[in-house]
């Protein structure tokens, strides 16, 4: 007997250390997933007002060979992707003389083959300048009326990624009920392709002696703050926005609030 309760008081042991080792585990991942408090103390500063938007790569030339009357294809000298000079001979028709590149491109498109028949205002094949290109935005209304030719913009590629690149505002113009904006770029990648999608973040002006903070800063449109070691809860209204900062206006805000959060 004695022995069993030897046993049994030893077994009893070892699964008090287990679940105590369990609950110290629990804690400290507990504590760990615990979202960090952070401290900022606020203070003026320069702000640079930017609009964003989603672009499209552009060629700067692109040529689409049509006829004016009807006409088989005889030969065709090109085939999609092959490199072109000017005057290279691209179609020849029984009825239509040879017809030739108008300026040195690409071959984007082929679409009809030798034999078919093409009839009046048929697209035959597309010629492309790929070595000058440009960007295209659509904006919205309060967006378009901040942009003014030359100004600075950012661009990014989904293709490749990490990497930004400089260019600059060359016009905005309205188009079918759509505001665009055209972006130009002497840094434009030779990888990059029409029909790629670019990240354009446009700056508008700069603004001077506001209050800046992390947008996952305002919850439900208030900040929490310490004043003289005091807690206190401001309503703020959120003004230019630059990546993850967000510009605070309110009233109550004064430099030297520490802004607490967590991220």
């Amino acid at each position: 007997m004695d022995v069993i309760r030897l046993f049994l008081s030893g077994k009893r042991k070892y699964i008090t250390l287990a679940v105590l080792a369990a609950a110290g585990v629990l804690l400290v991942a507990r504590l760990r997933a615990r979202p960090a408090t952070v401290e900022l103390t606020l203070k003026k500063t320069d702000m640079v007002r930017t609009v964003y938007g989603l672009g499209t790569v552009q060629a700067e030339k692109s040529y689409q060979l049509r006829i004016g009357i009807a006409a088989n294809i005889v030969r065709l000298f090109v085939r999609e992707g092959d490199v072109v000079s000017k005057g290279a001979r691209l179609v020849e028709f029984d009825q239509v003389p040879v017809m030739t590149a108008p300026f040195t491109g690409t071959v984007t498109a082929i679409v009809f083959k030798e034999g078919e028949a093409v009839f009046p205002g048929n697209a035959i094949l597309t010629v492309t300048d790929l070595s000058r290109k440009y960007i295209t935005a659509s904006l919205d209304e309060k967006a378009a009326v901040l942009i003014k030719q030359k100004q600075k913009t950012r661009i990014a590629f989904d293709g490749l990624p990490g990497k930004t690149y400089t260019g600059s505002v060359s016009s905005v113009y309205p188009s079918g009920g759509q505001f665009i904006v055209k972006v130009e770029s002497a840094e434009m990648p030779a990888e990059i392709l029409p029909g790629m999608s670019a990240d354009l973040a446009i700056e508008t002006g700069t603004k001077t002696g506001v209050f800046v903070a992390p947008i996952r800063a305002v919850r439900e449109g208030k900040v929490t703050l310490f004043r003289n070691g005091k807690k206190i809860t401001v309503p703020v209204q959120l003004g230019l926005t630059q990546g993850d900062s967000v510009e605070i206006i309110s009233g109550e805000l004064a430099e030297g609030d520490l802004l607490r959060y967590t991220q």
